[in-house]
């Protein structure tokens, strides 16, 4: 279970900002690339009106910040732009502990470089409890130490946008906001096979999952109310879709299908550590449910123990059925294995034709 956020929602930033706040100290923090640009092209938008994004003066921090630099920068009234933005990204300043700790092994005083790092950061914290109106200091870091006072000062004085990725079970929420924003509807059945094609993934790829959603509006066109077909026509630059096919044609127990499928993944040159990956994460989903029933378990209950969607649960419940728990724990077994070996320099492809031919058998 992911611990309860400390700050608020892109949505909910998007929101303040539409209203006309625009704050002077933002922190932007979190894995999902695609709420950490969606925030920070909100705010931008917001300051710079009136200015196209390659015209606009923006002071960018990435490593070894000079502190006098950037105090003299945010206390400095701006003549001729009449406002200051500052992007910091710089690891060491925002995560000193960690960046610390990697420098104490080559330094010959024991502590210096974290005293010196955190005593760096303490300054730059008195900074930033007082930055003028006319200024906006922008922290972007995909994590940062809630046990450490600087991040709770930042949670508490400022505005701090939580981008954690989202979790698959909250999919059809966002997606059914994407395709409202552009003006459609993604029905049940539209839903469900983007769900399918991203059964192996915990946090999806919402970048480009909205590219793709992109893609459907401008196809569909007038015709607002989108399917299955819809996706299936264009959701081609998933990652993910060589493995759903390859899975699919598996529990179909399809031996030739899922053959030709593996040699396709093989020209492509795929990583076949990855896709093994992913071919075992199904079948342990697969599993997983067949042993929750055996025990008696409800497809809720799977559901709520496993932090997936019912649906999905629904769906490794049919494609369960096919196999026993034995084969799907030899196969399992002897893709672990293939695994191992192939970092030792063992066989690679034709071993895995062997593994799902005797699967599917």
């Amino acid at each position: 279970m992911k611990p309860k956020s400390s700050g608020i929602s892109p949505d909910q930033f998007k929101k303040q900002i539409e209203n006309g706040n625009i704050p002077t100290v933002v922190c932007i923090v979190g894995e999902e690339p695609y709420y950490r640009d969606l925030v920070r092209r909100t705010l931008l938008d917001a300051i710079f009106t009136d200015t196209p994004p390659d015209s606009r003066d923006i002071t960018v921090f990435e490593e070894k910040t000079d502190m006098k630099k950037l105090d003299t920068l945010i206390n400095t009234y701006p003549f001729f732009s009449g406002r200051t933005v500052i992007l910091i990204t710089d690891k060491e300043l925002l995560n000193p502990k960690a960046e610390a700790e990697g420098k104490k092994a080559k330094s010959s005083g024991k502590g210096k470089a974290k005293e010196v790092s955190l005593s760096k950061q303490e300054q730059f914290q008195k900074m930033l409890g007082d930055v003028p109106e006319f200024c906006t200091v922008i922290l972007q870091a995909e994590k940062m130490d809630g046990r450490q006072k600087f991040t709770k000062f930042l949670q508490k004085e400022t505005v701090f946008v939580d981008c954690s990725p989202v979790d698959s079970r909250y999919l059809p929420v966002w997606l059914a906001r994407q395709a409202e924003q552009r003006g459609g509807h993604l029905d049940r059945s539209a839903v469900q096979r983007i769900q399918e094609y991203l059964a192996t993934v915990d946090n999806p790829p919402l970048q480009l999952l909205a590219a793709e959603v992109e893609k459907i509006a401008v196809y569909a066109g007038d015709r607002k109310n989108w399917t299955a077909a819809d996706v299936d026509m264009l959701f081609s630059a998933l990652p993910e879709i060589g493995v759903f096919a390859l899975n699919n044609a598996i529990t179909a127990q399809n031996t030739v299908l899922a053959l030709q499928l593996l040699a396709e993944e093989q020209k492509k040159n795929t990583y076949l550590p990855l896709l093994i990956a992913k071919l075992l994460t199904h079948l342990r989903s697969i599993l997983m449910v067949k042993e929750g029933q055996r025990l008696g378990r409800s497809a809720s209950q799977i559901a709520a123990e496993s932090n997936k969607a019912p649906f999905l649960i629904s769906l490794w419940q049919k494609e369960g059925a096919k196999f026993t728990e034995g084969r799907l724990r030899n196969a399992i077994q002897a893709l672990d294995t293939l695994a191992e070996e192939i970092s030792l320099g063992g066989r690679q492809y034709d071993r895995l034709e062997e593994i799902i031919a005797v699967l599917c058998a």
